[in-house]
């Protein structure tokens, strides 16, 4: 379990880091690459070009997600409705499939019998 000593130690840890970060950028000595490297990131993001990229490309997903969930729901609508048609078909010849193999089993019967 930590104790209070160790929060102060961390506090002071990093009134430290500070403290050295000032100094080091404030004697010019800081690191002029990751300076410059944070300018490029956000002009990127600021450039006309860079949003209408974005807006393109947003786009071209909402019309691919479109077309898939269109797509998804056309299969499943023809499963649903050829499973429909089974079903009613099914119901429809039972009666008629049971009553002709009841006239088949009959004929037979009577076939052997002579």
């Amino acid at each position: 379990m930590a104790s209070p000593g160790d929060a102060e130690g961390i506090t002071i840890s990093m009134g430290e880091l500070s403290v050295e970060a000032a100094t080091s950028s404030a004697n010019g000595g800081g690191d002029v690459a990751a300076v410059d490297q944070d300018n490029v990131w956000e002009d990127v993001s600021d450039s006309h070009g860079h949003a209408s990229t974005l807006d393109r490309e947003w786009i071209h997903r909402q019309n691919q997600f479109q077309k898939m969930g269109y797509r998804d729901g056309i299969t499943q609508g023809q499963k649903d409705s050829a499973q429909e048609g089974f079903n009613a078909g099914f119901r429809q010849s039972v009666n008629a499939g049971y009553k002709w193999g009841l006239v088949r089993g009959v004929a037979r019967c009577i076939s052997f019998k002579n």
